[in-house]
């Protein structure tokens, strides 16, 4: 549109700005303040100077405006100070957005390592497990097939026959126990598995458990004693799952000692946990061996490993005391093992 020196509106085409033919004064003073707020629309504005001069507007929709002005008015009064005030900001806004990329650069990187060591470390776990259980397995599987062998031939006494079998029967006892260990380890470590807890008297649960074990504490020649208070402590655990536990540090206590040992089991109330004690009065752990006690396949001693170990006892009794949400230690000693577990008290 063109608006003369008398505000006389003339439309060159398009979609009018203004309805009106002549425009007041202040009409158009708000206009050209406004226009740079209005929406959607960019404005070019230019001016004819003269007797007849004219204004000359366009205005132009747009689908993305992006403005960046800089400007400077050296007249203006405390120009120098706003120049410098204006310098430091930026400055300051530069040197905080350096500093956020690089320690963001540096944070990412970081994590970027821990991840690629997490998945080394993983992979070398599984290439371990592999190891292990290939090594396992190898003895007992080449026994049976050895002692396989020999009960094909012809020639062979009849008592030869019972002792090949009975041998074939270990050793497939031995295959076994280090597969179902396997399958545990594998089974307690996968992310889906939740274990099913229920509100369980540990008092009344123990005293059963050594109940169940009396009979063989008493065929191979073990003492134990129980010290179980005669009120009642409960704690959420899944019973098939605390079993193994139990089941694994006290068949440990009478495999790596000699008959006549005694096999202690204690449960104490506190604040706000129940503790646990399955103990010894046998050899103990050397104290070299410690640190690496729940390690899978570590053995502290391999000579005299009894030949069904697998060598996740521990590693298993570990999992499943933290599936519970609590703690297992060693306190023992050069006197005998002593196993210590905190589970929290059901609420």
């Amino acid at each position: 549109m063109i608006v003369d020196n008398e505000l006389n509106v003339t439309p060159l085409g398009g979609e009018p700005i203004f309805e009106e033919k002549t425009l007041s004064g202040k009409e158009w003073s708000d206009f050209l303040l406004e226009i740079d707020d209005v929406s959607g629309y960019n404005y070019d504005i230019a001016y004819k100077s003269g007797s007849d001069g004219y204004w000359l507007v366009m205005r132009k929709p747009v689908s993305v405006t992006v403005s960046l002005g800089l400007f400077f008015n050296p007249e203006a009064p405390h120009f120098a100070r706003d120049i410098i005030r204006t310098s430091v900001t930026f400055s300051v806004y530069f040197i905080a957005l350096a500093v956020f990329v690089t320690i963001y650069s540096k944070r990412t990187a970081a994590e970027i390592k821990a991840r690629e060591k997490i998945q080394h470390d993983e992979e070398e776990k599984r290439m371990l497990l592999i190891s292990e259980i290939s090594h396992d397995l190898k003895t007992p599987l080449a026994s049976v097939q050895g002692y396989s062998e020999m009960l094909l031939s012809k020639d062979i006494a009849e008592d030869k026959k019972q002792e090949y079998l009975q041998r074939i029967y270990d050793s497939s006892v031995r295959s076994n126990n280090i597969l179902q260990s396997l399958f545990m380890y594998s089974k307690l470590g996968s992310a889906g598995f939740k274990p099913s807890f229920e509100r369980t008297d540990i008092c009344e649960y123990t005293r059963q458990l050594i109940a169940e074990y009396i009979p063989k504490f008493e065929e191979t020649g073990f003492k134990y004693e129980l010290s179980v208070p005669e009120n009642e402590i409960f704690a959420d655990i899944d019973k098939v799952l605390f079993r193994r536990a139990y089941d694994n540090l006290i068949e440990n206590a009478m495999k790596y000692n000699q008959a006549g040992t005694i096999i202690m089991l204690g449960v104490e109330h506190r604040s706000k946990t129940v503790e646990i004690t399955v103990a010894d009065n046998g050899t103990g752990i050397p104290a070299e061996h410690i640190d690496k006690i729940f390690q899978p396949f570590f053995r502290a001693d391999k000579s005299t490993v009894n030949s069904d170990g697998s060598g996740l006892g521990l590693t298993i009794v570990q999992k499943i005391i933290t599936l519970h949400g609590g703690e297992i230690k060693y306190t023992g000693d050069d006197t005998g093992c002593r196993w210590l577990i905190s589970l929290p008290l059901a609420e």
